[in-house]
């Protein structure tokens, strides 16, 4: 299964406000309709609220923290066609595991915040870069470091001129990179352990590791842990990495900036560009925080 992201943003990236779009181009809805009719569309709970109903011929599923976040709840309303989640990452693995060929397409169709969880595994762009700036509230991420162009077509429409763009990602063959949880911690701990000892000589005691990676996961501003993992097929592997990010405020800059603190790669997974991987991620996102 393909995951494709599929949006509409201007120059200034700004892809909403209010909850609606701040345009018209009925050239880009046309595309819309097209590319994912006969397709499952995944999206958070404003936009499905947005759209004011199903869109036909598509399934929906629509992410809340307000509903079960290890299954698909079919809605009251519309049970053959709609479906809540409460997790991104669960609500994908089961479309994986029920997807019937790797032809299969799932369209993540908004908002910013679930374009900037999936944009880590998406397979491909579908954009329409519209060249104006709008006013706006909702922004696209920064993606351009973690993806290539392949393929564009220039149009215009009522004096608006924009661009269909498609993008393929450059990320290593069955690698994902993702936020930590609190289900890392024993991997992410002995992870540290093994980094001191190859690096230092150090022999660190593992409890006291793994109650100050808990610390971290419990408290955001003492850092953030991502986690690379390598898929075979349709199963996810253990996790095979982790970096360490910790926010430093500068006064000469007057700004935050991101250290990698640590890194560490499990051996037989080295040289593989998880490293770079998890880098160029964190790369991506500090640029969409700092935008």
């Amino acid at each position: 299964m393909k995951i494709v992201l599929i949006a509409a943003l201007a120059n200034n990236r700004v892809i909403g406000i209010n909850n609606t779009l701040p345009w018209k181009l009925s050239a880009d809805l046309k595309r819309f309709k097209s590319l994912t009719t006969g397709h499952t569309i995944l999206m958070g709970r404003k936009t499905f609220d947005s759209l004011g109903r199903p869109l036909p011929g598509r399934r929906h599923i629509c992410i809340s923290r307000n509903h079960s976040a290890s299954q698909l709840t079919p809605d009251e309303r519309w049970p053959e066609q709609v479906f809540w989640c409460g997790d991104l990452w669960a609500a994908i693995e089961l479309m994986r595991k029920n997807s019937a060929a790797a032809s299969d397409r799932l369209y993540v169709i908004g908002g910013a915040e679930i374009y900037a969880q999936a944009l880590a595994i998406a397979d491909e762009l579908e954009l329409t870069h519209i060249d104006s700036r709008f006013e706006g509230d909702a922004f696209f991420p920064w993606f351009e470091n973690l993806f290539q162009l392949e393929e564009e077509t220039a149009g215009e429409e009522s004096e608006l001129r924009f661009r269909f763009a498609r993008y393929s990602s450059l990320r290593p063959e069955g690698c994902l990179v993702r936020t930590a949880t609190v289900r890392d911690i024993e991997f992410i701990a002995q992870s540290q352990v093994s980094m001191a000892q190859e690096s230092e000589g150090m022999k660190l005691a593992l409890d006291v590791v793994r109650s100050g990676v808990g610390a971290v996961l419990q408290d955001p501003l003492k850092g953030e842990y991502l986690v690379a993992e390598k898929s075979q097929g349709a199963s996810v592997s253990a996790p095979v990495g982790c970096l360490l990010l910790q926010r430093e405020w500068s006064d000469w800059r007057n700004g935050h900036f991101e250290w990698v603190h640590s890194v560490y790669i499990a051996k037989m997974h080295r040289r593989q560009g998880l490293f770079r991987w998890m880098y160029e991620f964190a790369a991506a996102r500090a640029r969409t925080r700092s935008a």
